[in-house]
């Protein structure tokens, strides 16, 4: 009996002894735990700088009231990675990140694909770049006029450059602001460049297609073995003519040519040789050819007008200018599509409107009737290497 006493007894202490030692451990494991750390961020404050027309690098910083140590520090580090100073365009952007105002990066974003950083630390900078790969993608872009084709185009879901690059491409043919009609249709076969899904930009414009009551026009792009590179019809004739069709990339046509019009002003029924445009204020106006500037300044009811002498006996005008473009005077050479002024109402106007007169031997013709020579065709000698690569893109054109 005293035995099985002592036996219980013990056993009493051993199962105290167990619980009192797992009842330790697991208040120390408690104890031991750690903490979880809360680690707080601290965000960046940023704001954006855009580049100004013909403005250099480092004029921008210091607009951007970037300190001048830093600012000659980022100058010197993008010279020794040969960096293209005069590529500066008014669409890419510089970006400053402060914290708690002080300046800690600088990002300049020249484009989608292309990001320079400089990270700041004191007086310590160190650059990267970031290239972004895009995948790039031939597609055939096309659709029908129901307005313009710039809204057209636009409700196709592209952007305004593939518009202005197609219309530059027909311009020769086409005066996408007189000739164009609804149900008209549109071909573009282009390179599209996507990061993920996201439409960035668009590289080579392969080949055109304009379909409706003018006709079917077509256009594509070649390379020839020495590099020369231009549009041709299917025929290998340059799309490129001596004079665009209209001085004018967006506007529509309010007076033509005619023997006899009433004029609004003067009131009275009078030859009006030229075309009116009738477009906004400060639309830029092209030259139609290369030519020479023989006239720029006020001229009676042209009020402010720009003349060009063209070759063959040809002379352009372009009245009621607003202002002239940069560099326009007397004696100037100009290419064909350079900017000569913009629409304004200067003179003899009763609103903003470009009045274009064309010349020939000193008499007055209809620019919508002229027909003015091609520039040089495809050489004979690479004719055919053109008609194989021009089938090719024909057959994802007219699919």
């Amino acid at each position: 009996m005293l035995k099985s006493n002592r036996r219980k007894s013990v056993s009493i202490v051993i199962v105290v002894i167990v619980i009192v030692v797992i009842v330790s451990l697991l208040v120390r494991r408690t104890t031991l735990k750690p903490k979880k750390e809360v680690v707080q961020t601290e965000s960046l404050q940023s704001r954006v700088v855009q580049p100004q027309s013909g403005e250099v690098f480092a004029t921008m910083l210091r607009r951007a009231e970037v300190p001048h140590l830093i600012a000659d520090k980022i100058v010197k580090l993008l010279h020794i990675i040969k960096f293209n100073f005069r590529t500066l365009r008014t669409s890419d952007s510089l970006k400053l990140f402060y914290r708690q105002d002080s300046l800690v990066k600088i990002q300049y974003i020249k484009n989608y694909a292309t990001i320079y950083n400089f990270d700041i630390d004191g007086n310590d900078i160190k650059i990267s770049m970031v290239y972004k790969v895009l995948d790039k993608q031939v597609c055939l872009v096309k659709g029908e006029i129901s307005s313009s084709l710039y809204e057209s185009m636009l409700k196709a879901g592209e952007k305004t450059s593939l518009v202005a690059n197609y219309a530059d491409i027909l311009s020769w043919d086409i005066d996408f602001f007189t000739e164009t009609h609804n149900q008209d249709s549109f071909f573009v076969l282009v390179e599209k460049k996507f990061d993920d899904t996201a439409l960035i930009d668009y590289g080579m414009i392969y080949a055109v297609r304009y379909k409706g009551k003018i006709g079917d026009i077509s256009g594509y792009h070649y390379t020839d073995p020495t590099g020369y590179k231009d549009y041709y019809d299917k025929d290998g004739k340059s799309l490129r003519k001596a004079f665009l069709k209209s001085p004018l990339r967006y506007s529509r046509i309010s007076s033509y040519f005619s023997r006899g019009r009433y004029h609004p002003i003067l009131k009275v029924v009078r030859p009006h040789r030229g075309i009116d445009y009738v477009a906004p204020s400060g639309t830029p106006v092209s030259a139609i050819g290369a030519g020479t500037v023989t006239f720029a300044g006020w001229k009676g009811g042209y009020g402010k007008l720009v003349e060009i002498s063209h070759a063959n006996r040809f002379k352009s005008k372009y009245g009621h200018l607003r202002d002239f473009g940069k560099g326009i005077r007397s004696g100037q050479r100009v290419a064909q599509g350079q900017v000569i002024g913009y629409v304004g109402t200067t003179g003899l106007s009763t609103g903003p409107h470009l009045h274009f007169e064309l010349l020939q031997n000193n008499t007055w013709v209809n620019p919508l009737k002229i027909i003015p020579p091609r520039a040089e065709p495809v050489k004979s000698q690479y004719l055919a290497d053109f008609t194989s690569k021009k089938d090719s893109l024909q057959l994802l054109l007219y699919q």
